[in-house]
């Protein structure tokens, strides 16, 4: 995975969401067991996941993101 550092992820994101068709849902990696997580809330990127497989918490200082666009 090619995660970006949080500023940038920011920084890239907001140019996105711009665009009112847009909305983005943020992603990270576990930093225990190195799932990939998903945060379900839109548009948001909070400062810590908790992983669906190992229930550990993971702070985010980088990550990406999935783009669904309405057409």
């Amino acid at each position: 995975m090619n995660d970006l550092p949080v500023w940038e992820l920011v920084e890239k994101a907001n140019k996105l969401l711009e665009n009112p068709n847009v909305e983005i849902y943020f992603k990270f990696t576990c930093g225990f067991c190195g799932s990939r997580q998903t945060f379900s809330e839109k548009n948001l990127l909070f400062q810590e996941g908790i992983c669906e497989e190992c229930q550990s918490i993971t702070k985010i200082t980088k990550g990406g993101f999935a783009i669904i666009t309405h057409i």
